[in-house]
């Protein structure tokens, strides 16, 4: 059945949540996390970033194990990993131009290439599983830091960027590398950042510079049903259809409540980027970026 569209929620009428939470340090520049292999939790670190001649390929996915021993994983020809998403049998990230899986012992294959999609992606950023376990889906960000030309996070009312034709895609990958459109160029998802997908397929993407979160079917245009969320990055909906919302730039974490009740701030950290809910243990789990620390928050 498809879902209706949610009333839109607004993150100006907000309470604060009162919620456990703990910090661990887990290297510099983390970006997404998931459990996986063994049932310890895997982290993205983008590395320094540019800043040194090696930052292309410094990359690295860290194991954090239950007692919060951390370790390297998977090092060697990454370019800062991004979205991570854990399969049953392996790992998949994007890093940027490429999606690869990764193996038990660390491993990688390429999953995807530039040359393998529609269009060559500008810049692959989160990743998705897909309910239906065909593949992962992934984001196509376009040039965020266009964004920041002028230094500063560039205003809604921007008018180079609103003349700029939209780009801004999520893909569907199958496990045999053939890439389809799943959502497409829309004025209401101009860099699109987080992806989640719902059991029955539908699509949830943030958008990065215009602060909405949207939802629609493959092949469809996509609504928005939640705005005011700028800079956003995490995005999933909870088997109880919380939504949550993290705003990577102010590191606000949300947790939205279905029927229109008032959204809740569950943390402010220094950097939110792409989360795990970790549904057994009812614990959102956030890499704080410029922290380097996962942030645990008990819900």
């Amino acid at each position: 059945m498809r879902r209706l569209v949610l009333p839109l929620l607004l993150a100006s009428l907000t309470f604060t949540a009162r919620a456990d939470i703990r910090t661990l340090d887990v290297g510099r520049n983390p970006e997404s996390v998931t459990r996986g292999f063994g049932g310890d939790y895997f982290v993205t670190i983008m590395g320094e970033r540019g800043s040194h001649p090696d930052a292309a390929t410094d990359g690295e996915i860290r194991r954090v194990s239950p007692s919060g021993r951390v370790r390297v994983f998977s090092r060697g020809g990454l370019a800062e990993p991004k979205g991570i998403v854990f399969t049953g049998e392996a790992l998949v990230t994007a890093d940027g131009k490429n999606v690869w899986k990764i193996a038990a012992d660390g491993s990688k294959t390429l999953l995807a290439g530039l040359d393998q999609f529609p269009e060559p992606p500008v810049y692959l950023n989160d990743v998705a599983n897909d309910p239906r376990g065909e593949g992962v889906y992934v984001t196509d960000m376009n040039n965020s830091g266009e964004l920041f030309a002028t230094g500063s996070f560039a205003p809604l009312d921007d008018a180079g960027i609103l003349a700029r034709k939209p780009h801004g895609r999520v893909y569907h990958i199958a496990w045999n590398g053939t890439v389809t459109l799943a959502l497409g160029d829309s004025p209401l998802m101009r860099y699109p950042n987080g992806v989640f997908v719902e059991p029955d397929g539908r699509i949830l993407a943030t958008s990065f510079w215009l602060g909405h979160v949207v939802a629609g079917y493959p092949g469809e245009a996509p609504q928005v049903i939640a705005t005011g969320y700028r800079s956003g990055d995490g995005v999933e909906i909870d088997d109880h259809g919380n939504l949550y919302v993290l705003e990577v730039l102010s590191g606000k974490i949300w947790q939205l409540p279905p029927h229109g009740r008032a959204p809740r701030l569950l943390h402010t950290a220094q950097s939110a980027a792409d989360h795990y809910l970790d549904r057994d243990s009812n614990t959102l789990v956030v890499p704080d970026s410029k922290a380097g620390q996962l942030v645990f928050i008990d819900l």
